[in-house]
């Protein structure tokens, strides 16, 4: 399967990146970014082959520009991508202005997900009736206690309020554009707690090390280990475990907290 990763070059997406290059499953990864994501590392010495038979890497200075219409070296790039995992984006404080953090986190996100839509729709046109187009698979990595009803800070829990009131904007309207779609799309959305990785426990040492390998065992739904959080949005985007997982007593499910994806990393033996 083609998989479309964004936010390479960030902390989570990183790992995105090199969980899909080591994914058996996954024969073709795309990574487009305004910058191309580093290849070098112990990390990536496991995927070397994987990178030079999978990698593709597109570098574009303004990711708010998706143009489905004119964009022809684009629609062809991604003629065959059946899955987006999204890392884009960050908390509000990370950015200049409110206005940069909109850009960055919802049209940046909303006009890829627009043309993917478009593209997904085009390709099930064209298919023929007995070799229908898998709907493609939209992942998108938000934060934990994001707001969809816009109403965070308005109590006494303040925390992080604008951000996660934007990254629960990004999700209802990712959410109603699958629903829009006819079935040709569909949107899964990832809320990791606190992210974290095992190099950044293990260079702590000593107590503040065992403390922080506790809290992950813990507190599965404040803290994370960035490699489960990694690993459950590639096996999402191509697997079949997606199925399984959506499968919950209130029918359907679009939508997993920070112990749901500890679970199921678990089964992926992480």
């Amino acid at each position: 399967m083609h998989v479309l990763v964004t936010g390479a070059t960030g902390f989570i997406g990183k790992h995105v990146l090199l969980s899909a290059l080591l994914d058996n499953r996954v024969s073709k990864v795309t990574v487009i970014g305004r910058q191309p994501p580093s290849l070098d590392g112990k990390h990536m010495e496991e995927a070397k082959t994987a990178i030079v038979q999978k990698l593709n890497i597109i570098t574009r200075e303004d990711l708010s520009v998706w143009d489905y219409e004119q964009d022809t070296e684009l629609v062809s790039a991604l003629a065959d991508c059946r899955a987006c995992i999204w890392c884009v984006g960050g908390k509000a404080n990370d950015f200049a202005t409110p206005e940069e953090f909109e850009r960055v986190s919802y049209t940046f996100t909303l006009n890829a997900a627009r043309f993917l839509s478009k593209l997904v729709q085009s390709q099930s046109q064209d298919a023929q009736a007995d070799h229908p187009v898998q709907p493609l698979r939209f992942c998108y990595c938000s934060g934990k206690w994001a707001n969809r009803d816009g109403t965070a800070g308005n109590g006494v829990f303040v925390y992080e309020a604008q951000t996660r009131n934007m990254k629960g904007r990004v999700e209802a309207a990712l959410l109603s554009m699958a629903s829009q779609s006819n079935g040709k799309m569909v949107t899964y959305i990832f809320r990791p707690g606190g992210v974290i990785s095992r190099t950044t426990i293990t260079s702590l040492g000593g107590i503040a090390s065992t403390v922080a390998s506790a809290g992950l065992r813990i507190m599965p739904s404040i803290v994370i280990n960035v490699e489960r959080v990694a690993r459950v949005l590639v096996d999402a985007s191509v697997g079949i475990r997606i199925e399984w997982q959506r499968q919950g007593p209130g029918g359907e499910k679009d939508t997993w907290e920070s112990d749901d994806i500890v679970s199921w990393s678990l089964g992926l033996g992480v």
